[in-house]
């Protein structure tokens, strides 16, 4: 009897290892499938900026990832959150928004801090007329 408590206590723990190594390797595949899309972008210039995934939640075979951007040298921010699906055995960005950007006229966050209204509701001195 003390036979089967080993090997059930065995199986246990190797069915536990290897569901924990899916999630850990799900995440390090967005992880790369994240840098592999900012590297193939030519408008970035990924090297003035340090990153930080802050959050990855998995649900099948569709995941989001929220990613800080930080200037280097500066107290410039920003935050992406990225929409990706899996393909076979790998992660593939799908779409990417920025994170609390709203209007830009209404007090809304801004890419790397920018932006000079109030929030009052009024357009910045000079600004031309929206309608």
């Amino acid at each position: 009897m003390k036979r089967w408590h080993a090997i059930f206590a065995v199986l246990l723990v190797c069915t536990v290892a290897v569901g924990c190594g899916k999630t850990v390797s799900d995440q390090d595949a967005i992880r790369t499938s994240i840098d592999k899309h900012l590297n193939e972008r030519g408008d970035l210039n990924m090297s003035a900026m340090d990153r930080e995934v802050k959050q990855i939640s998995v649900d099948g075979d569709h995941a989001n990832a929220q990613v800080e951007f930080r200037l280097k040298g500066g107290n410039a921010r920003m935050e992406i959150e990225y929409t990706l699906e899996r393909q076979g055995k790998e992660w593939t960005v799908s779409s990417s928004q920025p994170v609390g950007m709203g209007d830009l006229h209404s007090g809304g966050a801004q890419p790397f801090g920018g932006g000079t209204d109030s929030g009052s509701g009024q357009l910045p001195q000079g600004h031309p007329p929206s309608n």
